[in-house]
């Protein structure tokens, strides 16, 4: 038998179409299954277009990388994913990068994609990294507790 949690509730106080791009960073993609149905959401995919033009880092992992599909952000780029999104990335034309282990992450420019949650840690270092920032000992390991 088979069957999925609801997943965490979070209080939205914009639309996609509200938020200004300008005002961060960067973005996170996370994976689950809410990509498969943001992927069709003209908004959502603005929204990461904006920055994407703009040169801003995009980090996706798991299923986030459907997102980047469908924007058109991975034409010639390297990627990875959760394996099950492998077809959807190579028919956007991305650089399929077949993931050793659960934990594999690559970095293509602005682009970071992850395959799965086990891929946190180095995920969230090549962020910071492609954010300007330093990680001052990535051998250290973190424990997330996700549910």
């Amino acid at each position: 038998t088979y069957s999925e949690t609801r997943g965490h509730n979070f209080t939205l106080t914009a639309t996609f179409d509200e938020i200004d791009a300008s005002k961060y960073d960067g973005i996170i993609l996370p994976g689950g299954r809410a990509p498969e149905y943001l992927a069709m959401n003209e908004s959502v995919l603005s929204l990461v277009g904006k920055f994407s033009d703009a040169g801003k880092p995009i980090a996706s992992i798991c299923h986030g990388q459907l997102i980047l599909a469908a924007a058109g952000l991975v034409k010639g780029r390297q990627c990875t994913a959760f394996p099950p999104v492998k077809p959807a990335l190579i028919a956007a034309g991305a650089q399929w990068v077949e993931p050793k282990t659960m934990a594999e992450c690559v970095a293509d420019g602005n682009l970071i994609t992850g395959a799965t949650y086990e891929g946190h840690p180095e995920f969230i270092h090549l962020l910071v990294k492609a954010l300007g920032g330093t990680v001052s000992n990535p051998g250290r390991r973190i424990l997330f507790l996700c549910g």
